[in-house]
């Protein structure tokens, strides 16, 4: 049995299965670097929200 599971997880060639080697700690940003990502993402949504208000107002003068 154990013959068999060691065949599961190995290609045949004494190598790791393939999702081995992706297996690893994911990484977790800095305080400085999440809090710089949600200004990027603050003021994307600033620009988009003035592109919209732009919008409605070419509306409302079309109407």
């Amino acid at each position: 049995m154990r013959r068999r599971f060691h065949r599961f997880c190995e290609f045949g060639f004494g190598f790791p299965y393939f999702g081995f080697y992706f297996h690893t700690p994911k990484y977790f940003p800095g305080k400085e670097e999440h809090l710089r990502a949600l200004e990027d993402y603050k003021r994307e949504l600033e620009e988009e929200l003035k592109e919209v208000e732009r919008e409605i107002e070419e509306l409302r003068k079309e109407i």
